[in-house]
């Protein structure tokens, strides 16, 4: 199983803060890199879209923290 973390008053904020209305979709993607040594790096961040108009390169995007470590 893999998990990440978003610091919850970070992504509230991002959320609030975004043009998209309430009825916008946050979406989380999730981007692997090539294997180094026994781990698949990979970084995951969320951006808020409009339903029926996806963002293909999102200009505001917030860092989730995979765990473990998790976010400091």
């Amino acid at each position: 199983m893999l998990e990440f973390v978003f610091k919850k008053s970070e992504l509230k904020n991002f959320i609030n803060e975004s043009p998209i209305p309430d009825e916008g979709n946050v979406v989380v993607r999730l981007k692997f890199d090539y294997k180094v040594g026994n781990a698949f790096p990979a970084r995951v961040t969320a951006f808020c879209e409009q339903p029926g108009q996806p963002v293909a390169d999102p200009t505001s995007e917030i860092d989730g923290c995979p765990r473990p470590p998790g976010c400091d």
